[in-house]
């Protein structure tokens, strides 16, 4: 289901809390059900890090890397709906990702904080890493899931009570699903 940085009319899909935000419209950048994808080319990275205050280039090698990342990132979420922890191919892309994008940490008077270095990719590589420790690290990771429509797989927050939520939107995905489901056991 497309959000706001989609040129599609939908419902608009709560936004995840700080830097969550980040990391969900970064696996965002793949739109499943309309076909696209931000990371296809140079030009169409650069408008979408340019809309996240990220200015730098990138090369096929870079976005190459990114796509990895966001992959495993979704992989990731799916993996929140059953509540089971950060699949082990995800933490190694992860790590890599910090080593690769200079991230690192800083202490301040509040606490450690990761930190990007750079521009470019390896800005927009050291946020998604920062944000996903944070939020590791607070408790707020397993809310962030991807849509469990498999023709949809967008990311996002589950604002729900209970943590249940398996759709980014009930009256898109939601209904799909269970319209199916319907059909499905009709036919039978």
């Amino acid at each position: 289901m497309p959000d706001t940085e989609s040129a599609l009319s939908a419902p608009l899909v709560s936004p995840a809390p700080g830097g969550l935000e980040f990391v969900r419209a970064f696996v965002n950048t793949r739109d499943i059900d309309a076909g696209t994808d931000r990371f296809a080319e140079p030009a169409s990275w650069a408008d979408w890090a340019g809309g996240h205050g990220i200015q730098g280039t990138t090369d096929a090698e870079g976005l190459a890397w990114a796509i990895a990342l966001r992959e495993s990132l979704r992989k990731a979420l799916l993996a929140n709906h059953d509540r089971l922890p950060l699949p082990a191919s995800t933490a190694a892309t992860l790590t890599d990702a910090a080593r690769r994008s200079g991230a690192g940490i800083a202490f301040t008077p509040d606490g450690v904080v990761l930190v990007d270095h750079g521009d470019g990719m390896d800005a927009v590589v050291g946020r998604v890493v920062g944000a996903t420790a944070a939020a590791l690290a607070d408790g707020t990771w397993p809310r962030l899931k991807a849509c469990a429509n498999d023709g949809c797989q967008w990311a996002f927050y589950d604002h729900s009570r209970s943590r249940t939520g398996r759709w980014c939107s009930m009256q898109l995905c939601g209904n799909r699903v269970k319209q199916a489901r319907w059909r499905t056991g009709r036919a039978t």
